[in-house]
C-alpha cells in the first residue's frame, strides 16, 4: 500500500469506535492487517467501508462522499508501518482526530501544532515516552490544481519521522496524493457495491473476504451488563482470551488500573461454571475478595452478569452440582478455622481505625524498645542501623515497622527468627544490616505482638497461619477430594502478602493441579512486597515446574482519559528511576478512549494556595464547580486528602460547613459511593481506600512538596525511600481513579512535589495560582 485515503465521514467513525483504538481488539487487529496490505478489504459499518486497489488504500463513506479528505502517503513515511499494530493505530487516531477537528472549526489540542507555510505536526506519543516521532502534514495540498477541479479540504501526511528536516520550507512530494485523488470515484463506487453486498449475505463464514461488521453508534461501556454475551462485543482479544481459557494451571490478568481485571476475573468464574453446567459436571468454585467493601462490588458483578443463577448458590439447595461462594480471606480462614472471628477481634488492614490503631501498637513497641533495650543490643547494632533510630522520626519508624512485620517477618519468615535472619532486606525498608538488627526488629515485633493478644485482637496473618496449620492435617488431605475447591478466583492479589496466598493451593480439591485464576497490578501494592512472576508462581504452584502459569497482560485503558494516562506515566516513570524494583505497568499502556469521550476532557491541573486553610475551604468549591461542569452528580467528583492531618481536618471542615459528606474509610467500598449518590453528597477518602473504584474527576488535597512524600525535621535516607516509594504508589492509585477530569491542590510555600515534578517539567501538568 502506497497511500491511504480517508474521507471526513470516514475520519469520523474511526476516531468514534472504541473497538479501533487498540489492537487488543479484534476489531483493531483487522484494521492494521488492512494497513498492512493482508486483508483486500473490511466493511467497518453500514456507512464505512475499506478497500484496497493495489496501489493504494481508501476508507469512505460513499453514500455522503465527504468533500474533505487527508491521504497518508505510505512511501514517504515508511516509519508508520513498521510500527507495532498499537503503534499504528496510535497515530493514525492522532492524526484523523487533529483532522476532524480543523475540519470542524475547532482549536488544535497541546499535542498538536499548526505552523507556518500550510503546515501542522502531530506529536502522537505521550511526552513521557521520550521520543520526537512526529506527523507532518500539509494542510493545502497540490492548491493551485485542487483549487480547479474540487472543493472542500485535503490535507497530505508526508512524513512521520523524529527529524526536523526542513520545517516550514519542506516541499512534500505529490505523485501519491495525486494518484489517490484520481482514483477516488472507482474507490467510492467499489465501496458501494461491496457494502451493498456484505449486508445482502445471510452467511458471514461464507465471506471471500475479511469482513468485521462493527455497531455504527459505537460501543459505550456498558453499566448493566448481563453476562458474557452482552460484554463480548467490548472485550479486548486479550480479556476474551482470558475469559475463555480453561482454568486447567494458574492464570494471572494484569495490567495498570482501570483495564477491567476484576470484571474479567468475574466473567472467567462464570464462564467455567457455565462449562462445567454444560458438561454436567460437579464444580466448586471460590472467589476471594480483598475486603468486605470490596466483597460487596463483586457481589453487584456478579449479580448483574450472572445470568445462570450461580451467584448464591453454596446457600442453596444442598446437591447442587454447581456451587460458586463469594467470601474473604477472613471469612474464609474463619469458616477453615470452623469458628467464628468477630469484627471485634480482628484487626483488619484495610479499615482506618485499624490502620490507626496498628501504627499506635507499632509506636509503643519501638518506645518500649527503645528506652528499655538499645543500651545493651548498641553493641551489637550497625552503625546504620543506629544512626536510623536516632535519627528518624518514630511514627515513620512505626510505619515502616508495620511494613517489615507484614511483608518479612510473618510474610515470609513464619515468625521465626531465624528465618528472618536469613531473609535478604527489602530494597525500601529498615536499614537491616546485621544479625543484631534483626533480633532488635524482633524484639519489636514481640512488644508489637504482645499487644495484640493483650487488646485480644488478631491481624490477618495471624488467622491465615492458623488456618493453613488446619489444612495440612491428615483430617483435610482425606476431606480434600470431597470439600477442596475445582477453581479458585482471586482479586486483587497483589494486596495479600506471601502467607495469605500461601493458603489458596491448599485448598484445590486435587493437590496435583491448581486451578487458580487471579488479578494484579504491582505497582497498587503499598511499599516493597516484592512481587515477581516468579514470587506468584511459587505462591499458587510450590510444586509446580517453572513457567505453567499462564500470564494475561492487558494494556487498554478503559477508565482514564489520555492526559491522565500520560500523568500517571510520569508518576510511575518517576518512581521506576528512584527504586529500581518500583514495577511500571503503564510502559505500554493504551488510552482507548474515544475522540467524543476526549472532548468532556481538560488538561490535568495543579493550583498553589497561598496557606493550607484556604486549600481546604476550596477542597470542596473545586469538586462541586467540577460536577457542576461536568453536569454530574457531586458524587461522580471525589475529594482525595493526602495525610491524616489533612484527611482529618476536612473531615471536621465538612461538618462545620454543613457540606454534605460520604467519608469512605475502607478500600472499595462502592456502597458508601452509592450512598453518596442518592443522596447528592461529596465522596471523601484517602489514597489508602480510594483503590477499587471509579469516579468521572478527581480532586487531590495536599499533594505538594514537603507532604507528599513526607519530610520530618530530621530524615534518614532509607526512610525517606520507603516514604516516596508508598507515595509513588498513592499518587498513582488516586490519579487513576478519574475518568476525565483531575485536580491537585497544594500550597505556594510547600511548591510542587517531587513526584509531580517531571509532569510539569513535560507540560503534563499545568500549575497555576488559587
Amino acid at each position: 500500500m502506497k497511500y491511504l485515503y480517508v474521507d471526513q465521514e470516514a475520519a469520523q467513525e474511526l476516531v468514534s469506535e472504541r473497538t479501533l483504538q487498540s489492537a487488543e481488539f479484534q476489531s483493531g487487529k483487522l484494521f492494521v492487517a488492512f494497513m498492512r496490505s493482508e486483508i483486500k478489504s473490511l466493511v467497518l459499518s453500514s456507512k464505512v467501508s475499506a478497500l484496497d486497489n493495489d496501489e493504494g488504500g481508501f476508507i469512505v463513506a460513499p453514500a455522503l462522499k465527504s468533500l474533505n479528505y487527508i491521504v497518508f502517503d505510505l512511501e514517504e513515511a515508511p516509519r508508520l508501518l513498521k510500527l507495532d499494530d498499537n503503534g499504528i493505530l496510535l497515530v493514525l487516531q492522532k492524526t484523523l482526530r487533529f483532522a476532524t477537528k480543523h475540519w470542524s472549526g475547532l482549536k488544535p489540542s497541546s499535542h498538536e501544532r499548526i505552523i507556518g507555510n500550510g503546515k501542522a505536526v502531530v506529536f502522537p506519543y505521550p511526552i513521557g515516552m521520550q521520543t520526537e516521532l512526529r506527523v507532518a502534514i500539509e494542510r493545502h495540498p497540490d492548491e493551485k490544481r485542487r483549487s480547479k477541479r474540487e472543493q472542500g479540504s485535503a490535507m497530505l501526511v508526508y512524513k512521520f519521522s523524529d527529524d526536523e528536516g526542513e520545517g516550514i520550507a519542506e516541499v512534500p512530494r505529490l505523485t501519491n496524493f495525486r494518484k489517490s485523488v484520481e482514483a477516488k470515484d472507482s474507490a467510492y463506487a467499489a465501496a458501494k457495491v461491496l457494502i451493498e453486498q456484505t449486508h445482502q449475505k445471510t452467511h458471514p463464514g461464507s465471506r471471500a473476504i475479511a469482513v468485521t461488521a462493527l455497531d455504527t453508534d459505537g460501543h459505550l461501556r456498558p453499566a448493566f451488563q448481563a453476562g458474557l454475551g452482552g460484554w463480548s462485543d467490548v472485550l479486548t482479544t486479550a480479556q476474551l482470551e482470558f475469559v475463555n481459557r480453561r482454568l486447567d494451571v494458574p492464570h494471572r490478568i494484569e495490567g495498570p488500573a482501570g483495564t477491567g481485571k476484576t470484571l474479567c476475573l468475574v466473567l472467567k468464574c462464570l464462564k467455567t461454571l457455565k462449562d462445567a453446567q454444560s458438561e454436567n459436571k460437579d464444580y466448586r468454585a471460590l472467589f476471594v475478595a480483598h475486603s468486605e467493601a470490596t466483597k460487596r462490588a463483586i457481589d453487584n458483578l456478579f449479580a448483574i452478569n450472572d445470568q445462570d443463577n450461580f451467584f448464591g448458590s453454596d446457600k442453596g439447595i444442598m446437591g447442587t452440582p454447581q456451587t460458586l461462594h463469594v467470601t474473604t480471606l477472613q471469612n474464609l480462614c474463619a469458616h477453615l478455622l470452623h469458628q467464628e472471628i468477630s469484627e471485634s477481634e480482628l484487626v483488619d488492614r484495610d479499615a482506618y481505625e485499624s490502620k490507626m490503631i496498628q501504627a499506635l501498637y507499632a509506636r509503643e513497641a519501638i518506645d518500649s524498645v527503645l528506652s528499655k533495650e538499645l543500651e545493651s543490643h548498641k553493641p551489637f547494632l550497625s552503625k546504620t542501623f543506629i544512626d536510623f533510630l536516632s535519627r528518624t522520626d518514630p511514627w515513620v519508624i512505626a510505619e515502616m515497622l508495620r511494613h517489615e512485620i507484614s511483608v518479612q517477618i510473618k510474610g515470609r519468615a513464619d515468625q521465626d527468627l531465624n528465618k528472618y535472619k536469613k531473609l535478604q532486606r527489602l530494597k525500601n525498608g529498615l536499614p537491616i544490616e546485621t544479625e543484631g538488627d534483626h533480633a532488635f526488629v524482633f524484639l519489636m515485633y514481640e512488644r508489637y505482638q504482645q499487644a495484640l493478644v493483650v487488646s485480644a485482637q488478631f491481624d490477618t496473618d495471624d488467622v491465615v497461619l492458623s488456618a493453613i496449620s488446619q489444612l495440612n492435617t491428615p483430617i483435610w488431605r482425606r476431606r480434600r477430594t470431597r470439600e477442596g475447591y475445582d477453581g479458585i478466583f482471586i482479586d486483587e492479589t497483589h494486596l495479600f502478602n506471601l502467607n495469605e496466598l500461601s493458603v489458596f493451593h491448599r485448598l484445590t480439591r486435587n493437590e496435583a493441579t491448581q486451578p487458580i485464576a487471579y488479578s494484579v497490578d504491582k505497582s497498587q501494592a503499598l511499599g516493597d512486597r516484592g512481587w515477581t512472576n516468579e514470587a506468584f508462581d511459587l505462591a499458587f504452584a510450590p510444586d509446580s515446574a517453572a513457567g505453567e502459569s499462564t500470564p494475561t497482560p492487558v494494556n487498554s485503558i478503559f477508565r482514564c482519559s489520555p492526559d491522565i494516562v500520560n500523568l500517571a506515566f510520569s508518576v510511575t516513570s518517576s518512581g521506576a528511576t528512584l527504586f529500581t524494583n518500583f514495577h511500571n505497568p503503564l510502559t505500554a499502556a493504551v488510552s482507548a478512549f474515544t475522540a467524543d469521550e476526549e472532548r468532556r476532557t481538560t488538561e490535568p491541573i495543579m493550583r498553589l494556595y497561598p496557606s493550607d486553610e484556604a486549600m481546604l475551604t476550596d477542597a470542596f468549591v473545586r469538586a462541586d464547580t467540577l460536577a457542576r461542569e461536568m453536569e454530574v452528580a457531586k458524587a461522580d467528583v471525589v475529594i482525595i486528602a493526602f495525610g491524616d492531618d489533612v484527611f482529618k481536618e476536612l473531615q471536621n471542615r465538612a461538618s462545620s460547613l454543613h457540606k454534605p459528606v460520604e467519608v469512605v474509610k475502607s478500600r472499595g467500598d462502592l456502597e458508601a459511593v452509592n450512598r453518596a449518590r442518592q443522596s447528592g453528597r461529596f465522596v471523601l477518602t484517602a489514597p489508602e481506600f480510594v483503590g477499587g473504584l471509579e469516579f468521572l474527576g478527581a480532586v487531590l488535597v495536599g499533594v505538594d512538596g514537603g507532604r507528599v512524600p513526607p519530610k520530618g525535621g530530621t530524615t534518614y535516607e532509607d526512610s525517606q525511600n520507603f516514604l516516596s516509594y508508598a507515595s509513588h504508589q498513592r499518587v498513582y492509585v488516586a490519579l487513576t481513579r478519574a475518568r476525565f477530569r483531575v485536580e491537585i491542590l497544594g500550597t505556594k510555600a510547600r511548591g510542587v512535589s517531587s513526584i509531580l515534578s517531571s509532569a510539569v517539567q513535560s507540560k503534563l501538568l499545568s500549575v497555576c495560582d488559587a
